[in-house]
């Protein structure tokens, strides 16, 4: 385990109906709120007209801002800070999933940034780029969907519709002031999109596991249990989709995935979502499914490049799947891991090759140097144990054709 500063301010309401309480949890940050959600709000309609009655009964006045796509754009977040400036707005609602978060906290810290927006933004990793923001106005969550633990981190994640970059801003001011997690709004997800999003989480833990200290046991337990946890509960909520126990255990593991908990002393670096941004950036292609892309191919590419990536997949296999290793090599267990998650994603029904996601595979080129462009250090290799260049690049996403 390494050094390692831990801060986390978020104030968490957690529990069946707290979403019917928010102006409890938002009463002393102000008279004027923007309300950010998606451009279609057809499954939120009800919950926001809730939520809009509860601001109004309770004297704060109500702005909406319902423009937010899957993979959010700069462009909408740029709209939403001119109306919270013309408007004079003291605090922002984000009620949606990780890219509605996301938008909110981007907004919020844009709304008092002094320089070009883009500018708070890492685009790529062989030279820091980005001037972070010091300061946001206060930021609300309310999660519907269990995936990013964009609800608990200082994290934002946003496409440059312009130069098509999928970009984030990482900075201590987009903590959420207060987040709202009411496990009851998730019972009518369709299963496809809490499969994804079960993924997504999945992916978080994953990417710490094989990618950060490797000497840290009391982390590997933890995120293996979480990944248990998350494989368990995803298949009882296929099963009773409307069990809400079962949607509050998925919620919780979902928000404790990425909050930085679970990841203290790991100095972990995440290259599936580095890969899976351009993805997303370049295809619209939704996170949790460019993730599940990576775990197939990311997985099977690396579990066998050396001794040491074979007993850590072979010791993630034992401790997640139960997987048996006498009479075998690390070898065949770690082929034998990474297969189990692919089996996983096939039963729960989420896509996980390029095809399957209608990437074409004739720009798989393409993909390497976006990748290498925005993905890769100063050297062209992309963040992974071990570093991995433009040719192993390129052979995962031969992969996952």
């Amino acid at each position: 385990m390494q050094n390692f500063e831990l801060y986390n301010p978020v104030r968490v309401a957690f529990g069946i109906g707290e979403s019917k309480n928010i102006v409890k949890h938002v009463k002393k940050l102000g008279k004027k709120a923007l309300i950010v959600s998606y451009d279609d709000i057809t499954f939120l309609e009800s919950l926001l007209s809730d939520i809009e009655t509860q601001l109004t009964n309770g004297g704060i006045d109500v702005i909406k801002f319902y423009r937010v796509k899957a993979n959010p754009l700069l462009c909408h977040i740029k709209e939403a800070t001119e109306i919270c400036k013309k408007e004079g707005v003291d605090f922002c609602i984000g009620v949606g999933g990780g890219s509605v978060m996301d938008s909110t906290k981007a907004i919020a810290a844009g709304t008092l940034y002094k320089n070009d927006l883009w500018n708070m933004f890492v685009s790529r990793h062989d030279g820091f780029v980005s001037i972070p923001p010091e300061e946001s106005l206060p930021t609300v969550m309310i999660p519907t969907l269990p995936a990013t633990s964009s609800e608990m981190n200082c994290i934002a994640v946003a496409t440059n519709e312009v130069t098509q970059e999928k970009a984030y801003i990482v900075a201590p001011t987009l903590y959420p002031t207060v987040s709202i997690i009411d496990p009851s709004l998730t019972c009518t997800l369709p299963i496809y999109q809490t499969a994804v999003g079960a993924v997504d989480a999945m992916s978080h833990v994953l990417e710490a596991y094989l990618n950060g200290d490797q000497n840290s046991p009391l982390q590997d337990r933890l995120h293996e249990g979480l990944i248990v946890t998350i494989i368990d509960e995803l298949r009882e909520i296929i099963k009773d989709p409307l069990n809400v126990e079962h949607r509050a255990t998925m919620q919780w593991a979902a928000s404790l995935a990425w909050n930085g908990y679970l990841q203290s002393g790991l100095n972990a670096t995440t290259p599936m979502h580095q890969m899976g941004h351009v993805l997303s950036a370049l295809y619209n292609t939704p996170h949790g499914v460019t993730l599940a892309i990576f775990i197939d191919s990311y997985f099977r590419y690396t579990c066998t490049l050396n001794e040491e990536r074979e007993a850590r997949f072979a010791l993630l296999g034992e401790k997640v799947f139960g997987l048996s290793r006498d009479g075998k090599t690390n070898h065949q267990v770690a082929e034998e891991t990474a297969m189990c998650f692919i089996k996983f994603m096939d039963e729960v029904g989420v896509p996980h090759t390029l095809s399957a996601a209608n990437i074409p595979v004739s720009d798989i080129e393409k993909i390497a140097d976006e990748i290498v462009a925005h993905g890769c250090d100063s050297e062209g290799m992309l963040p992974s144990i071990p570093k991995i260049g433009r040719e192993g690049i390129v052979n995962i996403l031969k992969m996952a054709k």
